[in-house]
């Protein structure tokens, strides 16, 4: 064999060994690489895609987020500190501190935690007069703290109470009060602890509109239909009372059943508004010559 033919073999053995090695290298080596990658690609890609799609909501979540930020600084609604239902007791009996005609009894039911917020349950039941009632009710909801009402039960007291069974209503509601188990800051304001919505009406739907008999005058009122006039000026009423003692009236002020509602100076008398148990009447007072 000659010199250049066993080199020519040689060469082709040796090129034959390198692309076996070479196509076993792209076969076994790089491919699984290249399927790898592959994986990895997609992968990212999904990956991005994601993230874009956050990127995409991020302006509009920051939107709302702002505007739900704005509203709880700006609401006028603090909850209790603690899970303490001496705190929503002691809350009620500054609400029912005044003038107001209303006696109940304060139960404690449970509490119920919330990630954020727990609920303190409790039940109030009593006595008090229809108006007396509403507007406890009306600070209660509109006032500083957040309290929710539910499950309002009213029923006119019986007759065998010791109470005006026109004026009076037993009454019974579940209370829910808010506290909070983070820090959460508002613009409430201590000032504004109790508050009232001047529009609620306070009108006794249990009170009859004509009663059987009118209320006694406890109160010592002057009783104009007892009373003689004395005399008069365009803005004050001098006349002797039930009890014979001389009295001054404006328009406006209180009497027996109602009140003075007008001097009539051309016809020289006094008109007075009263409301006899449900029954409208104006009542005239002159000079007696």
């Amino acid at each position: 064999m000659s010199y250049a033919i066993r080199n020519t073999i040689i060469l082709l053995v040796t090129l034959l060994i390198f692309a076996g090695a070479a196509f076993a290298y792209i076969k076994f080596v790089q491919e699984a690489e290249i399927e790898k990658l592959t994986t990895e690609l997609s992968s990212l890609e999904q990956d991005l895609t994601e993230k874009t799609n956050i990127s995409n909501q991020y302006p509009p979540l920051l939107e709302r987020y702002n505007l739900a930020k704005d509203i709880i600084l700006g609401y006028d609604k603090t909850m209790y500190k603690a899970n303490n239902p001496d705190d929503v007791y002691d809350y009620l009996s500054e609400i029912n501190e005044g003038n107001l005609e209303l006696f109940y009894d304060f139960t404690f039911e449970d509490s119920v935690a919330q990630d954020l917020y727990g609920i303190i349950n409790s039940t109030v039941k009593g006595t008090s007069t229809y108006s007396d009632f509403i507007t406890f009710i009306n600070k209660i909801e509109n006032s500083q703290l957040l309290n929710k009402i539910e499950q309002v039960n009213l029923n006119p007291v019986p007759s065998t109470s010791d109470f005006d069974v026109n004026e009076y209503i037993s009454f019974s509601l579940e209370l829910k009060s808010y506290y909070q188990k983070e820090e959460l800051a508002t613009n409430a304001s201590e000032s504004e602890r109790f508050r009232v919505n001047p529009d609620v009406s306070v009108f006794n739907p249990f009170k009859p509109l004509i009663l059987n008999e009118v209320p006694e005058n406890i109160d010592n009122l002057v009783n104009v239909e007892s009373s003689r006039l004395l005399g008069f000026t365009s803005a004050r009423v001098f006349l002797v009372d039930q009890n014979g003692d001389t009295k001054i009236l404006r328009p406006g002020d209180k009497v027996y059943l109602g009140y003075l509602d007008s001097i009539d100076t051309n016809n020289r008398e006094v008109i007075f508004d009263l409301n006899k148990g449900g029954i409208k009447e104006l009542f005239t007072l002159k000079v007696e010559r």
